[in-house]
C-alpha cells in the first residue's frame, strides 16, 4: 500500500431509460453508433465498443482517433442530416435533448441517456455500456478508481484537508466553484477530503467575499486550456492571496470520462 501511495503522489447520472431501446434486440447490428458527450465518446473507447462509433460531437477530441469520425454537432445544435447521412444505429446523449429524441424515434432507433453528474452515474454509466455490447469492459476502470481512492484515504484522512475547487474563473471577476452535488464532492469525499463550497447548488457562482468567508486550506483551479500562471493572474487580480492555490491544467479536468484517475492523481498531488 505504502508503493501505491508514493506514486500517486509524485508531482504537483441519474440515468434514465432508453427512449427508443429495445434491450432485446441484437447488439450485431449497433454498429453505427452516435455520441454526444466527451466523457461518453472516452468511456467507449476505453470499454473496447470503439469501433462501433460511428460520429462524435465535436467537444469530443480523446482519444485522438475521435478526429477520424464525423462530426455531429454538439448537444445544442445537433447535425440532423449528418446523423441520418451515417445510418446511425443508436444514439447516445449525456443529458437530455428533445430534437435527438425525435430523431431517434423518426428513424426507429434506439435513443440512450446518461448523467455524469456523480462518481455513482459515472460507474453506471460505464455498467450500461457494458450491458449493451458484449465486448465492452469497464471494470477494471472502476476498480482502478475506488483502488487509488482507498489509497489516497490513507494519505489524507489524518489532517481531512478542505479543498475548494474551481471550474471557471473569468476575466471580469466571476468565480464558479464545484459543489456538493458533483463528482469532485464524491472524489474528495473518497480521498478523506472536504469539499469547500456553498451547500446550495452542483456549480455555485460566489463572491470573493464568499471565498473569504469559506476559507478552504486549500484552493485548486481548473485550468482545462492551460493558461498556467494566467490563472494565477486571474485570481491574484481579485485581490485574493494565492498561497494556498494550486493550478491543474489539462483537458481532462472537466471531463469525468475515461481519464478520471489522472484528474484524482491531480488533484491528490496539488494538495502534496
Amino acid at each position: 500500500m505504502t508503493s501505491v501511495i508514493l506514486i500517486l503522489l509524485t508531482g504537483c447520472g441519474k440515468e434514465s431509460g432508453s427512449t427508443q431501446a429495445n434491450l432485446n434486440e441484437p447488439v450485431g447490428v449497433d454498429t453505427a453508433v452516435v455520441v454526444f458527450g466527451p466523457s461518453l465518446t472516452e468511456l467507449f473507447y476505453l470499454s473496447g465498443a470503439w469501433d462501433r462509433l460511428a460520429g462524435v460531437d465535436r467537444f469530443s477530441i480523446w482519444p485522438s482517433q475521435a478526429s477520424e469520425l464525423a462530426v455531429i454537432g454538439d448537444f445544442l445544435t445537433p447535425s440532423m442530416e449528418m446523423i441520418t447521412a451515417l445510418g446511425a444505429t443508436s444514439i447516445h446523449v449525456v443529458g437530455s435533448n428533445q430534437s435527438l429524441v425525435d430523431l431517434a424515434e423518426r428513424l426507429d432507433i434506439p435513443y440512450y441517456q446518461y448523467s455524469f453528474d456523480r462518481l455513482g452515474d459515472i460507474y453506471e454509466s460505464s455498467r450500461r455500456i457494458e450491458n449493451l455490447y458484449p465486448e465492452a469492459d469497464l471494470g477494471g476502470f472502476r476498480d482502478e478508481i475506488n483502488l487509488t481512492l482507498d489509497s489516497l484515504s490513507v494519505v489524507f484522512e489524518s489532517d481531512s484537508p478542505e479543498v475548494m475547487i474551481v471550474v471557471y474563473l473569468g476575466g471580469d471577476g466571476a468565480i464558479t466553484l464545484a459543489g456538493m452535488n458533483t463528482f469532485y464532492f464524491d472524489i474528495l469525499q473518497g480521498m478523506s477530503c472536504v469539499l469547500a463550497a456553498p451547500e446550495a447548488g452542483s456549480y455555485p457562482a460566489v463572491s470573493v467575499e464568499g471565498i473569504l468567508a469559506i476559507g478552504p486550506d486549500h484552493v485548486i483551479i481548473l485550468d482545462p486550456y492551460n493558461t498556467g500562471e494566467a490563472a494565477l493572474d486571474a485570481w491574484r487580480s481579485n485581490g485574493l492571496d494565492d498561497s494556498n492555490v494550486r493550478i491543474l491544467s489539462g483537458d481532462y479536468v472537466l471531463i469525468p470520462g475515461a481519464r478520471l484517475r489522472e484528474l484524482i492523481i491531480g488533484i491528490a498531488q496539488c494538495l502534496n
